[in-house]
């Protein structure tokens, strides 16, 4: 209901950390397209452990984020970008991976405020009042039912050209 009326091109997938977005930019994944907006959502992976890459700290994981916004505004100058927060993992609010999402999304705003772009944290609204993280928004923790991804896109409608 809220993409319809635009030509949406999804370049998420699965385990991608900033250092794979990195790459298929530098490889062309952008190359000859025009976007109007950009939504970027990156680094929740880069708080995993890995047999091939360590989890990495808040400051690493939005200097990942610096650089993909460096190559985007490269890329496309004239679209405007978003930056997600990233949402919110673990069913529990102390849980340590939500501890270094909070420190990760203080910088992911710091970023955007110092460049302008658009900030959307829609962590909130995935939580339960008592702030744990509901099956019913994320039945592993992680990754988004379709009243998750409601919640995504209402946040993201008012940022999208009028159509």
């Amino acid at each position: 209901s809220v993409f319809a009326p635009y030509r949406v091109l999804n370049m998420g997938f699965g385990w991608d950390r900033t250092q794979n977005v990195l790459w298929r930019l530098d490889h062309g994944q952008l190359d000859g397209l025009k976007p109007e907006v950009v939504v970027i959502l990156i680094g929740t992976n880069n708080t995993s452990e890995t047999e091939n890459a360590r989890a990495n700290d808040a400051d690493e994981i939005a200097e990942g984020l610096r650089a993909i916004c460096d190559r985007v505004e490269a890329k496309v100058p004239n679209a405007r970008i978003v930056v997600m927060a990233v949402f919110p993992r673990e069913k529990e609010p102390d849980h340590p991976r939500r501890v270094l999402i909070r420190e990760i999304n203080e910088r992911y705003a710091k970023l955007a405020e110092e460049r302008g772009y658009a900030f959307v944290d829609i962590g909130p609204r995935l939580l339960e009042p008592d702030g744990t993280l509901s099956s019913e928004t994320a039945p592993d923790y992680c990754h988004l039912t379709e009243r998750g991804y409601r919640h995504w896109a209402e946040a993201l409608r008012p940022l999208l050209p009028a159509r």
